[in-house]
């Protein structure tokens, strides 16, 4: 059991610690038997149903460390939602803000003089944040999910099919597919009131979910630990299951510190590639690439882009989870969760089973008990390994190319493009809402590819996501027959023929700036290519007149400031 930052926080006697205590409404007489001083970091907001429950779930974590004679000291951190901030001129300071999270989390814990910490996630950058803060410190700790939230359903089509797994994704498609004629004012309404009956965070394999799976899998969250629903509904009290996997979670914390496990322990390379192995037969999001790459920078493994590829093209789809299939997480918490998505893998010999987790024990002792899908009762959330939804190579790719000297990543989503490669007439735009107008006035045909450029980590800056981009996309039937390129991101919910993260970005003169309209555009997932159509003779003629890129102006010394001045790229997760 560690005691020096205890003896620190205990060592009270006639002195000025004594007299901060007494104030913040502790009792300096109890400190002696305290027998642990637990950071609780929770990015908590009462802004967004993503982390609106936080508070409420570190209070129990705190009452909980009483019970065990440790003391919670609370860390906030500022938490932002990607579904208020999208397509808004202040959709930068998401990614922006995972790594604040985690620098909030450091400070909070080394200026109380913390020896654990349990971190609260929650919305996606929150979930690449949870773990950049443990595996930076080495703190004994763990992290908890607030949870997903619970799914809705309607009785027309195309959604009446789905059942009870409707999540936001499908109001957002509807709102587009409203926009295009294709439902009507009254069916949409409906779907805004049923879509999200309470709490959570975004209800598939998006970010959030990607997030919560990845800390599951790598093995710093307690298992079945990334699915539970966030409550009951909107005027419930938290679900009484995330209740019992906060109270697991300080006995795992306790476990933890009595036989010295600390989270480099746990996360090492092969947890690593455990983590992505899972994230792909989930259909994980492309925000995976820029956050393990975060995550193992502040773990000390190294981890390229490169290496994530090699990972991710040997694992099929096996999960049948939005954006790419019907259901929601809650539907695979029914069958029972991660961990039966982890013994295919482990079965199929895709996971290293000998890794150790925060329960103490391997990763194969953990899934000793867990049935393999096909044990199941019948279902078809959860698919077998070797009769997948798809077969490995028809997720996420890694690609470069003319367009793309670094690297970007091509999202498919378990979708095969017919011939092998797209080919497609650009449609370029210098900002997401030039896009937008374009594509809402019919100005984007089947066929084309629309470039959005100028809105990458320095460009925007801050890397927003083009996420009501692919939404109108799909709404308007289009996600099959055109492609979108960009040196910005996309959501978990996009899905389509994607490519995001070009390197180098516009911004910092990559070859995306110099793409006309009416370019051809490769796409080649086989070959891994990203291409423009016209001679090398004409590539660096254009490259020799590209003018500085005209960055969009914030206030100096502002956040997005800072971000602009000390953001790496994309190739190599954003990392500051």
């Amino acid at each position: 059991m560690p005691d020096k930052s205890v003896s620190y926080w205990t060592n009270t006697g006639q002195g000025l610690r004594a007299v901060e205590l007494r104030a913040a409404g502790f009792k300096p007489s109890e400190a002696a038997a305290i027998n642990a001083v637990v950071t609780v970091a929770a990015a908590h907001t009462n802004a967004h149903r993503c982390n609106n429950r936080v508070r409420r779930i570190a209070d129990f974590l705190v009452d909980a460390l009483a019970l065990k004679g440790g003391q919670g000291l609370l860390v906030g951190a500022p938490a932002v939602s990607d579904a208020l901030t999208q397509g808004t001129e202040n959709a930068g300071y998401s990614l922006v803000s995972r790594d604040l999270m985690a620098d909030c989390m450091e400070t909070g814990h080394y200026a109380h003089h913390g020896n654990a910490m349990i971190v609260i996630s929650g919305c996606d950058k929150t979930g690449a944040a949870a773990l950049m803060p443990l595996a930076r410190t080495n703190a004994f700790g763990l992290v908890v999910y607030p949870r997903t939230s619970a799914p809705g359903r309607v009785d027309f089509e195309p959604w009446a099919s789905k059942g009870n797994n409707l999540t936001l994704m499908d109001y957002m498609e509807g709102s587009a597919a409203r926009e295009a004629g294709r439902i009507s004012d009254d069916q949409l309404t409906r779907l805004q009131r049923c879509v999200m009956p309470g709490s959570g965070t975004c209800g598939a394999m998006f970010t959030a979910n990607t997030m919560s799976t990845v800390a599951e899998a790598i093995g710093m969250m307690l298992p079945r630990g990334a699915s539970h629903p966030a409550d009951y509904d909107a005027g419930s009290d938290i679900h009484d299951d995330v209740k019992k996997q906060a109270y697991a979670s300080v006995e795992a914390l306790y476990r933890l510190m009595e036989i010295g496990l600390r989270p480099r322990d746990i996360m090492v390379r092969k947890a690593f590639e455990n983590a992505v192995t899972t994230a792909y037969a989930m259909g994980g999001s492309t925000n995976l690439y820029l956050h393990v790459l975060a995550i193992a920078r502040e773990a000390g493994v190294m981890m390229t882009i490169e290496d994530l590829h090699c990972i991710g093209e040997r694992v099929p789809l096996i999960a049948n989870l939005q954006p790419h299939g019907p259901y929601a997480m809650v539907s695979l918490h029914k069958v029972g969760g991660v961990p039966v998505v982890m013994k295919a893998l482990l079965n199929a010999g895709l996971l290293h089973g000998d890794v150790m987790t925060v329960t103490g024990k391997t990763l194969a002792e953990n899934l000793a008990e867990v049935a393999l899908p096909e044990e199941l009762p019948e279902q078809d959330v959860i698919f077998q390994v070797t009769q997948p939804l798809a077969a490995p190579g028809n997720h996420i790719s890694v690609l470069s190319g003319s367009l793309a000297p670094e690297s970007c990543v091509l999202k498919l989503s378990g979708k095969t493009l017919e011939d092998g490669e797209f080919h497609g007439k650009a449609k370029v735009f210098n900002s997401e809402k030039a896009a937008m107008t374009a594509i809402r006035e019919g100005g984007v045909v089947a066929g084309d590819v629309v470039v959005v450029r100028n809105v990458g980590p320095v460009g925007a800056p801050g890397m927003p996501e083009m996420v009501h981009l692919t939404i109108q996309l799909q709404g308007r039937g289009l996600g099959k027959e055109v492609a979108l390129i960009t040196d910005g991101r996309f959501s978990g919910v996009s899905h389509g023929i994607l490519v995001g993260h070009i390197c180098p970005e516009g911004a910092k003169g990559g070859p995306i700036s110099i793409v006309q309209d009416g370019d051809t555009i490769v796409i080649d997932p086989k070959k891994r290519r990203l291409d423009i159509d016209i001679t090398p003779k004409e590539m660096a003629g254009r490259m020799a007149r590209l003018d500085p890129p005209e960055l969009l102006d914030v206030p100096e010394g502002s956040v997005l400031s800072k971000y602009r001045r000390l953001v790496s790229s994309a190739h190599y997760g954003c990392v500051l």
